[in-house]
């Protein structure tokens, strides 16, 4: 799972691992223990290592799917690591080299979630009993909304950021 480490791969991390899937997840090294927790299998840590290349050692082999949440080049990267006839999938606009994609007959999908009362509901249950655990990585008065777009666009917010109306309530742990 590329981008593992941010407040959307942190969720689906959970979601992933709650179903049973053994996932792999690709994130900055200050993330790996966190993922673990949160059930990673394996990390590999982006910076410092071929991911293509470690996920196929961790692996012992091709894996069956990525999840890419960071797009990019980071997928066509990826895909070295990707069996036959596997499957990608991408929540953001990756340069893809459709080349592989064609020639290991891979199947992509773009992912968009539109509203839907039901998965609200049912992640709403998995966060009040527990399963799924949010990582609020910074808390921010409304004032600096700004410096939260910031962190936002660097890409590396490390979880879900919080503007708070009542500056009183911010407090310096997050």
């Amino acid at each position: 799972m590329l981008g593992a480490s941010g407040g959307v791969g942190l969720f689906l991390l959970q979601l992933a691992s709650h179903t049973g899937l053994e996932v792999i997840a690709v994130g900055g090294r200050a993330s790996h223990e966190r993922m673990g927790e949160l059930g990673a299998a394996a990390c590999i840590d982006y910076t410092s290592e071929d991911v293509a290349q470690r996920a196929t050692e961790i692996a012992d082999g091709p894996v069956d799917a990525i999840a890419d949440l960071v797009g990019s080049h980071q997928l066509t990267r990826s895909l070295h690591a990707l069996r036959p006839h596997g499957s990608a999938a991408s929540i953001a606009t990756p340069e893809l080299d459709l080349d592989l994609v064609l020639d290991h007959n891979i199947t992509f999908h773009g992912v968009l979630i539109e509203d839907d009362g039901d998965r609200t509901r049912r992640l709403a249950e998995l966060l009040s009993t527990g399963v799924l655990r949010p990582h609020v990585s910074h808390v921010l008065p409304l004032e600096e909304a700004a410096q939260a777009h910031r962190l936002l666009e660097s890409g590396h917010a490390g979880g879900k950021i919080v503007l708070v109306v009542d500056p009183s309530r911010v407090t310096d742990d997050g």
